[in-house]
Order: C-alpha cells, then sequence, then structure tokens
C-alpha cells in the first residue's frame, strides 16, 4: 500500500495527539481510551445495542466501528463481538476521526488519507515508539503486550519503528518526542 502521508503530516497529528493527552492531564501509559472518550464527552456505544433488524447493514459498512456526529453531539459505534484490544485501537482510532476534524462539514481528503491519519494517531497514542525504544522492545510480541494493543498492530507498529529507527535524525525526533515527557509507563504488575 502506497505512503500517502508525509513527515510533516506525521508531525502533525502527533502534536494533535500530544496536546489532547495535556489537555486532558493524562499522565499514565498506556492510555485508557473509554476513560478519554469520557472526558471529551463523546457517547461510546456497543453494536450488540443496535437493534438486531439494522445491525447487519451497519456491519456490512462498518466491520469494527464507527462515528457520527448528531447535533454537535459525536457518538462512537463499535463491535463488542471482536478481540478487545482491536476494540481499542478501533476507539482510538473513532478519536482520531474526531479530533483531526475529519467529521466536520468542511473536511476534506480522500477516504484512503483520513484512514492513515486515524490509523497513525491510533498507534501514536496505543505505542509510541519511543517508549518502545526506551523500553528495549525487541519484537512485536512485547509491544503487543507492554503496549495491550493486537499483535498485528504491533506488528505495524514494529515495521514502523525499525524504518524509523534507521535514520539519525528521525531518531532524534522521537527520543525526543513530547509524550515521553507526557506520560509514565507503568508496568502492568504494578498498576
Amino acid at each position: 500500500m502506497k505512503k500517502i502521508l508525509k513527515g510533516r503530516d506525521y508531525d502533525r497529528i502527533e502534536e494533535i495527539a500530544n496536546d489532547l493527552i495535556e489537555d486532558l492531564g493524562l499522565k499514565l501509559f498506556p492510555v485508557n481510551c473509554f476513560e478519554v472518550a469520557f472526558l471529551l464527552g463523546i457517547e461510546i456505544k456497543k453494536y450488540s445495542e443496535i437493534p438486531a433488524a439494522d445491525r447487519g447493514f451497519v456491519l456490512s459498512k462498518y466491520e469494527d466501528g464507527y462515528s457520527i456526529k448528531i447535533c454537535g453531539k459525536y457518538i462512537i459505534y463499535y463491535n463488542d463481538a471482536i478481540d478487545y484490544n482491536r476494540i481499542k485501537f478501533t476507539i482510538w482510532h473513532e478519536i482520531a476521526h474526531i479530533q483531526l476534524g475529519h467529521l466536520e462539514a468542511n473536511c476534506m481528503g480522500s477516504y484512503e488519507r483520513l484512514e492513515e491519519e486515524a490509523n497513525h494517531f491510533a498507534a501514536f497514542i496505543m505505542a509510541p515508539l519511543v517508549f518502545i525504544h526506551n523500553l528495549g522492545l525487541s519484537n512485536p510480541f512485547e509491544i503487543a503486550d507492554v503496549c495491550e494493543i493486537s499483535f498485528d498492530c504491533a506488528c505495524n507498529v514494529y515495521e514502523h519503528y525499525i524504518r524509523a529507527f534507521q535514520f539519525d535524525s528521525v531518531r532524534r525526533v522521537i527520543l525526543a518526542g513530547r509524550i515521553a515527557t507526557l506520560l509514565t509507563y507503568i508496568p502492568k504488575e504494578v498498576a
């Protein structure tokens, strides 16, 4: 798949994610997507709450989830029949669409671009590359476990990490990243 985003696009998305973390006063990693949605006033609903007559249609259009804006209020619907780590990614992905302005009438961009932006936002918050580096995570299994993400997501993050850290200038930017100063990792055993 051809990458649509450029370096400055990633920087913009990451700054919006950093601003969200800072504005909400979040301090601990991993960040809870349900807590963030609550703090933002976003209503979250399960697919199982959708009337059975409509659920099949929704699933045919949106396998994992979707978000809508009704009368100025945001609602995220998610498929509660999928893996919990995938659910968390879906919630973050939909929060990203909201935070990045994708649901606004004046939003410009192709479907592919908007999806790539939302995916990057979600992955950036769920598995920051600086944490992967600083914690010495060396494979997707470790990333999935520590970041509490799906193995598929961990594989994508690991590939991104390997590519990014090939370049000294990119490595320096990642290691100096604001997210590392905003959040503190608490191991699962201690939390």
